[in-house]
């Protein structure tokens, strides 16, 4: 059988993984801020610098009902610090 895929981390600061995100998406997560309270990603000590990949993943997820196989960063979205 196929060896098993690590995981991917989105959210580095508090070590949040894409497959717990996609968790909480699919438990009824529709907005960035029931994201952050779902899973606590993007509310890390860098500011939320993960929030460029969580809109884009939130918003494909809404667009289609699926979730994209590579999340392209969405550079216009700011962290606290930006």
């Amino acid at each position: 059988m196929g060896a098993k895929k690590k995981a991917e981390i989105i959210c580095r600061c508090n070590n949040v993984s894409r497959e717990t995100i996609e968790k909480a998406i699919l438990d009824g997560a529709r907005t960035m801020n029931e994201i952050f309270d779902a899973t606590s990603a993007g509310v890390g000590p860098c500011g939320g610098s993960c929030r460029r990949k969580l809109a884009p993943l939130l918003q494909h997820y809404l667009d289609t009902g699926s979730f994209p196989e590579k999340i392209v960063e969405d550079l216009s979205v700011k962290s606290k610090k930006d």
